[in-house]
C-alpha cells in the first residue's frame, strides 16, 4: 500500500488519492495545510506529529484507529507536505493553527493525540480551547524534565545549537543532510527515536524515505525546523507556561511514554503523571520516543481500551470565559 501511496512503485509523489481508502486533503489556514485522511467512521481523532515528523509517523496505527474513529493526520506548516508559506513555527502559531484545523474537521469537540512537539500542542489547545477536545492522548509528549536545567545529550546540543545560530547550523546541516542523503538520514533518525528501528515495518520506513527525498528537494527547507527548534526549547526551559497547561487541561487524558525514551526521558512523562493524578499513565517497555512505529499492537491495544471507554460521554463543556 505505502509504496504505491509514496511514489515508491511508480506513482508520483502527491498524488491527490491515497491507496488503500487514505485521502489527502489540503485545507488553507493562513496557507497550505496538508491532511491525511485515513477514513473511517465514528468520533473525530486527529493525530499529531513531532519535530520533523509527518503524517506518515502515524501510518503503522493510522488504519485500525480508523476502524472505531474519523482519523485525520495533518503536516504542520513547513513539515511534511504543508508548506511554510510565510506562516511562524513557533508553538503559540501551531497551536493556534491546530484549533482552526480542528473546526474545520468536526462541528463538535474531538479526540486529540499528540507525539512529542505534536503532544506539546495538543495539552496547548486542550488547556486553552477546551470546549474543542473531548479526549486527549499524549504520546511521548516534550515537556520539561524535572530539575533546574534542560539537559541535551551531544546531538541534541548540536539541533540547539544549529537553530540559534541558523547561519553556521544551515552550513552544517546542509553539508550532513547531503553526505547522508534521504534514505540514511531516515535510518539516522528511526536509530536516534527508537530501541530497535528493526521492528517498524519496512513498506512505512520507505514512505519515509520517499517523503524525505522529496522535502529536501524543495529550498529552505530546514528554516520552519530551525524555528520550531527555537521556540520549542524556549517553551521547555521556562517551563512555567507547559506546566500551566498541564494544570488546565480538563478533558480526560492518557499520558503515553517509551521507557527507553532518549529524547523525552521518562522521568519527565513521570513527573507529569506525578502532577495529574487523574490522568491515565501507561509505559511501554522496551520501545523508544515514537511507540506508534515501534510497538503498534501494543500501542493500538492501549489506546483502543481506552479511547473506548470515554466514547459516549458528554462532551466537555466549555468554561465560561472561552463562551465568552
Amino acid at each position: 500500500m505505502y509504496g504505491r501511496v509514496y511514489g515508491l512503485a511508480g506513482v508520483r509523489p502527491g498524488a491527490a488519492s491515497y491507496d488503500g481508502g487514505m485521502r489527502s486533503l489540503t485545507f488553507d489556514v493562513d496557507g497550505p495545510v496538508n491532511v491525511a485522511d485515513f477514513g473511517g467512521d465514528g468520533p473525530v481523532l486527529l493525530l499529531v506529529h513531532g519535530l520533523g515528523g509527518s503524517h506518515l509517523n502515524w501510518l503503522s496505527v493510522g488504519p485500525r484507529l480508523a476502524e472505531h474513529h474519523r482519523v485525520y493526520a495533518l503536516d504542520l506548516p513547513g513539515f511534511g507536505r504543508s508548506p511554510l508559506a510565510g506562516r511562524r513555527s513557533s508553538i503559540a502559531a501551531n497551536v493556534h493553527l491546530l484549533a482552526r484545523v480542528i473546526v474545520r474537521l468536526s462541528d463538535g469537540p474531538i479526540a486529540l493525540m499528540g507525539n512529542s512537539m505534536g503532544g506539546l500542542l495538543a495539552i496547548g489547545v486542550a488547556a486553552l480551547l477546551p470546549n474543542l477536545i473531548h479526549e486527549l492522548v499524549l504520546v511521548d509528549p516534550a515537556v520539561p524534565e524535572p530539575g533546574a536545567q534542560l539537559r541535551l545529550d551531544r546531538i541534541g546540543r548540536t539541533f540547539v545549537a544549529a537553530a540559534f545560530m541558523p547561519g553556521w547550523g544551515a552550513r552544517r546541516l546542509s553539508r550532513a543532510v547531503a553526505a547522508l542523503g534521504p534514505e540514511s538520514l531516515v535510518y539516522e533518525t528511526l536509530r536516534l527515536c527508537s530501541v530497535d528501528p528493526s521492528r517498524i515495518e519496512q513498506a512505512v520506513v520507505d514512505a519515509h524515505i520517499a517523503l524525505e527525498a522529496e522535502r529536501l528537494a524543495q529550498p529552505g527547507w530546514h528554516e520552519s525546523f530551525y524555528a520550531a527548534t527555537r521556540s520549542l526549547v524556549g517553551v521547555l526551559v521556562s517551563k512555567r507556561t507547559v506546566f500551566r497547561w498541564i494544570r488546565m487541561v480538563i478533558a480526560p487524558t492518557l499520558l503515553l511514554e517509551g521507557d527507553q525514551d532518549r529524547l523525552v526521558p521518562v522521568a519527565s512523562a513521570r513527573a507529569v503523571a506525578s502532577l495529574r493524578p487523574d490522568w491515565e499513565y501507561h509505559e511501554f517497555a522496551g520501545a523508544g520516543h515514537v511507540p506508534m512505529l515501534e510497538v503498534p499492537a501494543e500501542f493500538l491495544k492501549v489506546t483502543g481500551d481506552w479511547l473506548a471507554r470515554y466514547e459516549n460521554r458528554a462532551p466537555v463543556a466549555a468554561s465560561a470565559a472561552m463562551a465568552g
